[in-house]
């Protein structure tokens, strides 16, 4: 539902304000999966993220979740969503379907701490 467009070895899916669900019982945040095919590349532009609340993400964030990296919502983000109508976010994701490299920018930009925030130790636990 998010994807918007599609070219040869990748997805493009937008995250915008939108009604989460209308079934009562629904949880709204996302849940924990692997991209087992593909590495998945997420820029957080504006709002307020609810999955990831706690972990550092904010507007202008970038993070990269390697093919077969489980990741999913913040402890207690799934409790915290309960009863939640709307999520105002946008963001832009990019799925690819062959690995991708991490080269010389994203190795500069990496904050040394979002990687930590799966595990809850390690650097900001």
């Amino acid at each position: 539902m998010h994807q918007v467009f599609e070219g040869a070895n990748f997805v493009i899916c937008n995250f915008v304000p939108r009604k989460v669900d209308y079934h009562p019982l629904a949880i709204p945040v996302p849940y924990y999966h692997s991209n087992v095919d593909s590495d998945e590349v997420m820029f957080y532009v504006d709002g307020d993220y609810e999955a990831r609340k706690g972990s550092g993400i904010g507007k202008g964030s970038i993070t990269l979740h390697p093919g077969g990296h489980s990741h999913g919502p913040q402890p207690a983000a799934i409790e915290g969503s309960l009863g939640a109508e709307y999520f105002d976010e946008l963001a832009v994701m990019v799925d690819t379907f062959r690995p991708l490299g991490l080269g010389e920018g994203g190795r500069a930009s990496d904050d040394g701490k979002y990687a930590w925030t799966w595990s809850g130790r390690g650097p900001g636990a």
